[in-house]
C-alpha cells in the first residue's frame, strides 16, 4: 500500500494505492466521502484528522510495520508584488526541473529561495510536487498588503550617504525634497553592502538589492523607483560613470484613479476644522490646488491682494505660475495674517522657519475622522478634489493643467476619468431592447 498527498479538483486528498486483492479495501471503501479515481488509478480519501488516523490504523500487515507515513508537514509558498511566487523549500528532484524549465526563474544563494511568475498553472504545479514530498501547501498572498518600507539601520553596519552626492545634488539645484530622498535611499543602500566601498559593488550586486528591496522588504513601485534613481544618480552624475539601465528590476508605475473629495465632504472637512491657521491651510490647499511644498515655501510677499493671485516661485519642475486667490480664501487669510502676523513664510512654526508638513498630514486625518469622512484624506486628496470639482464646472483642461503645474497633459487627463458630469446622460444602447 502507498499513501500520498495530491490536489484533485481543486481538493486535497489522501490517495491510496493498494492491491486489488488487499483485505484493507474494505476498510477503505467504508470511510465517508472515499472515492475512486480512474485518472490517478487509486482511493481517494478527503483529507482530515480522522482519514491520517485511519491510514495509522492500516498501516500494519501481516503484523509489519509500513513505512511511517507523514502528512503533517506544511509549508507556505508567497505571492509577492510584481506577481511573483516565491518557494523557500525543496521541492523534490522533479519539482525543481519543473522550475528549471520556466523561462523567468530565479534562485537566490543568498537567501536559498527560488522566484517564479504567478500564474494558476504553476500555483497547481508546486501544489502538486509538493504533495509528492508530502507537503500541504498554504498560499499567501502578500500582492495588496502594505509595503513593509520602514528600516531602522544596524548601528555598527550604517552608513551615511557620501557627502559628494549630497554636495553634487545640491550644486545640481536639487529640491530640498529630492536631497532629503536621494541621501536616504543611498544611505540604506551602502548600508547594505557596508564592507564594500561604493566603487567596488557591481552591477550584478545593484540589481541584487533592487531584488532584496522587493522580495525582502516588499516596498512600492514608487520606493523602488526612487532606489534606482538615487543609486543610478550616484554611479552616473557622482562619479560619472556610464549610463546604466536597471530595466529588469524597474517596474512598470501601476495606474491608480486619485481619491477625492465630493463637495459637500469637502466643505464638512472645512467647517471641522476649529484651529484659524489649520482652517487657512486646508482652504488655501484646496481652493489654490497647491502640493503641500508649495504651501509651506509660501512667502507673504509672494501674495498679490490687488491682483487676486498668487505667485508659486520654484515649484516641481523648478517652475513658476500664478494662481488666482479666490475672494473666499482672500478673507480667510487675511484673517489669519492680521492676527498671526508671521514674520517670513505664510505659515511658520512655533519658532519660526516654515510650518510642519507632517503636523498638517495630522491634523487633515483628525478633522477629516471628526466630519465623518470614511476615505483616507492628505493635503494631496484636496488637491485632486479641486481639480476634479473645476472639470465638473466645466472648466477646459488646459487651464487645469495651468493651475495644478503638470508639465503634461496626460497627466491632467487622469481626472476625466473621476469625474461623473456627463457620464449619467450617456444612455446605455442595452436600454433601446424589448427584452419582454
Amino acid at each position: 500500500m502507498k499513501v500520498i498527498l495530491l490536489n484533485h479538483r481543486k481538493k486535497d486528498w489522501i490517495g491510496i494505492s493498494i492491491d486489488i486483492t488487499d483485505q484493507r479495501i474494505k476498510k477503505i471503501k467504508q470511510i465517508e466521502g472515499r472515492t475512486w479515481s480512474q485518472s490517478n488509478k487509486m482511493w481517494l480519501l478527503p483529507f482530515n484528522d480522522t482519514n491520517k488516523t485511519f491510514i495509522k490504523s492500516i498501516a500494519k500487515k501481516n503484523n509489519l510495520k509500513a513505512k511511517p507515513i507523514s502528512v503533517d508537514k506544511e509549508e507556505t509558498i508567497l505571492i509577492l508584488k510584481g506577481n511573483q511566487i516565491r518557494i523557500s523549500f525543496y521541492l523534490g528532484k522533479k519539482g525543481i526541473e519543473y522550475i528549471k524549465s520556466l523561462s523567468l526563474y530565479r534562485y537566490s544563494s543568498e537567501y536559498k529561495h527560488w522566484t517564479i511568475p504567478y500564474t494558476e498553472e504553476n500555483i497547481e504545479k508546486i501544489k502538486y510536487y509538493a504533495q509528492l514530498q508530502s507537503i500541504i501547501i498554504n498560499i499567501k498572498d502578500l500582492r495588496n498588503s502594505k509595503p513593509k518600507q520602514k528600516l531602522k539601520p544596524i548601528t555598527e553596519h550604517h552608513r551615511s550617504c557620501p557627502k559628494n552626492a549630497i554636495d553634487k545634488l545640491i550644486e545640481m539645484r536639487y529640491s530640498e525634497s529630492t536631497v532629503k530622498t536621494y541621501s536616504n535611499m543611498l544611505s540604506q543602500f551602502f548600508s547594505h553592502y557596508y564592507p564594500y566601498k561604493p566603487e567596488e559593488i557591481t552591477n550584478d550586486q545593484i540589481r541584487a538589492y533592487l531584488r532584496y528591496l522587493i522580495q525582502e522588504r516588499e516596498v512600492s513601485e514608487s520606493f523602488q523607483n526612487q532606489a534606482i534613481n538615487a543609486i543610478k544618480f550616484y554611479y552616473e552624475r557622482v562619479l560619472g560613470g556610464l549610463k546604466q539601465t536597471y530595466f529588469i528590476d524597474r517596474p512598470r508605475k501601476s495606474k491608480h484613479l486619485p481619491i477625492v473629495l465630493s463637495q459637500q465632504e469637502t466643505l464638512a472637512l472645512l467647517r471641522a476644522s476649529s484651529n484659524l491657521k489649520h482652517k487657512t491651510i486646508l482652504t488655501m490647499i484646496y481652493s489654490c490646488g497647491f502640493r503641500i511644498s508649495e504651501l509651506l515655501n509660501l512667502k507673504k510677499t509672494n501674495i498679490d491682494y490687488n491682483a487676486n493671485r498668487i505667485h508659486i516661485v520654484d515649484s516641481k519642475g523648478k517652475k513658476d505660475r500664478y494662481v488666482s486667490l479666490a475672494n473666499t480664501t482672500k478673507k480667510v487669510l487675511s484673517i489669519y495674517l492680521k492676527k498671526i502676523n508671521p514674520e517670513y513664510y505664510v505659515f511658520e512654526g512655533i519658532n519660526g522657519g516654515k510650518y510642519s508638513a507632517t503636523s498638517v498630514q495630522k491634523f487633515i486625518k483628525k478633522y477629516a475622522k471628526n466630519a465623518g469622512i470614511e476615505k483616507t484624506v492628505t493635503p494631496h486628496t484636496l488637491r485632486h478634489s479641486f481639480a476634479t470639482h473645476l472639470l465638473e464646472k466645466g472648466t477646459d483642461l488646459r487651464y487645469i493643467q495651468h493651475i495644478l503645474g503638470h508639465s503634461s497633459s496626460k497627466t491632467t487627463e487622469i481626472y476625466t476619468h473621476i469625474t461623473q458630469v456627463g457620464i449619467d446622460k450617456i444612455k446605455n444602447p442595452i436600454d433601446d431592447f424589448d427584452m419582454e
